[in-house]
């Protein structure tokens, strides 16, 4: 869960379990911890990917 802290602002979702008890709402808790993991595993990526693009850039000039 390498992107959790960069999804953690994603992880708000609508999820709200009804008549469940604790259960629902831990497993609630749960399902966005992974949605936010999964979107900032990609939002990590890519910031990997630009970061990487920069410092190619830099010794050709073209920055």
């Amino acid at each position: 869960m390498a992107g959790f802290p960069f999804g953690i602002k994603f992880m708000c979702l609508k999820l709200v379990p009804k008549s469940d008890g604790l259960t629902g709402a831990v497993g609630v808790f749960a399902l966005n911890a992974v949605i936010g993991g999964l979107i900032g595993g990609a939002m990590l990526m890519t910031s990997i990917i630009r970061i990487f693009v920069n410092i190619v850039k830099i010794p050709m000039g073209k920055l």
